[in-house]
């Protein structure tokens, strides 16, 4: 989808604005130290000492209340599915979901949402329908060229925010690579500038389509801007998605918090011969960095960051390789894992992608998402 460009004379004018408000924003950054600065907040928040336990029975979760940095746990009401839970510790051995919420003194905090799974059905789910090899389900990889110091990047969170408010069908995979520019962007990674650099981003904000270098979607900054762009995103989602898969993906995510290890096993059906490349990104979400700029008239809370790219196991943006001449008809076998610490892997999911030569480069043709401890089966129209 080629970029739609929007009023020149309004974007110069917003231009201006932005580099007098970036000059504004480096002499605040070098008068106003870092955001420990800045006050507390003084929301009421559920706590909880991991969201994924192992459905054995024995496995605990302790939750814990706080107001601000004041831990009221003693004096508030921890809620599952909106009724009163008794105690503070959760344990079970049916998988799930398990959602949690507190309540205190009329206050009621975000639902957080625990999972509880078994690690002995942790296998690569049948595949519905083992002889066929064409019509796959498709998604679509939307890469969003982001940073911290970007002032006009809540522009394309806000469409982002309000596209998952909005549809469901799951056919959208979302991802954030974070840049830094003369201010440091800590959730920059290797991954993330090995993608940037290979699209070519230089003008953020950026959202890519299936890493195909200068394929963006186009975003307004007047008017409903969430429900804008939200739109401008579905028309890219329904655009790639109309086009047939060449190959399908099946995956199981296995997490030991022991080892600190994420293992990815993958597998793969071609439904047409050629050249294919593999790669699994590493997400995390709920990231909180209240550095975050904005330029625009948006209120929303921007400071905290979803599908960040932390890891890939690729040694390349697009993916190492699966096959040079891969038969149309066969399954390919993929794994790779992850090293990650114990504490992180709460917030975070497996993106897994299979590229195919596409106007002379390697572009997404399918892509999957799967939770840790999670597995993910063919999908067929």
């Amino acid at each position: 989808m080629e970029r739609i460009w929007i009023n020149w004379k309004d974007n110069c004018r917003k231009a201006l604005s932005s580099v007098v408000a970036f000059l504004l924003v480096l002499v605040m950054y070098g008068c106003s130290g870092n955001s420990s600065d800045e006050p507390e907040s003084e929301m009421l928040v559920l706590n909880a000492t991991s969201l994924l336990i192992e459905a054995d029975g024995a496995d605990v979760t302790e939750f814990t209340v706080t107001k601000g940095n004041q831990d009221v746990t003693a004096a508030a009401e921890i809620l599952q599915d909106g009724k009163v839970f008794s105690g503070t510790r959760f344990y079970t051995d049916t998988e799930g979901e398990y959602k949690f919420s507190a309540r205190y003194n009329g206050e009621t905090s975000a639902e957080i949402v625990v999972r509880a799974t078994k690690s002995e059905n942790l296998v690569m789910p049948a595949d519905p329908e083992p002889d066929r090899y064409e019509g796959f389900v498709k998604r679509v990889l939307l890469l969003q060229a982001t940073g911290t110091w970007c002032g006009w990047c809540p522009l394309v969170m806000s469409g982002i925010k309000t596209y998952g408010e909005t549809y469901s069908d799951g056919l959208a995979v979302f991802s954030a690579a974070h840049a830094s520019s003369t201010i440091k962007d800590l959730m920059e990674t290797n991954a993330s500038r090995m993608v940037l650099n290979w699209l070519g981003i230089s003008s953020f904000p950026t959202l890519n389509v299936n890493m195909i270098p200068g394929k963006t979607v186009s975003y307004v900054s007047e008017g409903n801007v969430g429900e804008q762009n939200a739109g401008l995103i579905r028309q890219a989602v329904e655009e790639y998605t109309a086009k047939d898969a060449k190959s399908a993906i099946a995956a199981v995510v296995r997490a030991d918090k022991a080892s600190n290890k994420v293992e990815v096993e993958a597998k793969i059906k071609i439904a047409e011969g050629g050249s294919y490349r593999v790669a699994a990104w590493l997400l995390e979400d709920g990231i909180l960095d209240n550095s975050q700029q904005n330029y625009t008239d948006l209120t929303d809370d921007f400071s905290t960051h979803n599908n960040v790219l932390r890891q890939s196991s690729a040694s390349l943006a697009f993916g190492d390789k699966l096959g040079d001449s891969l038969p149309a008809g066969s399954t390919e076998d993929y794994s790779c894992s992850f090293t990650l610490s114990s504490e992180k892997m709460d917030n975070c999911r497996v993106v897994i992608m299979v590229t195919a030569p596409e106007g002379g480069v390697f572009a997404v043709d399918n892509v999957v998402m799967c939770p840790l401890n999670d597995k993910v089966g063919f999908e067929y129209k």
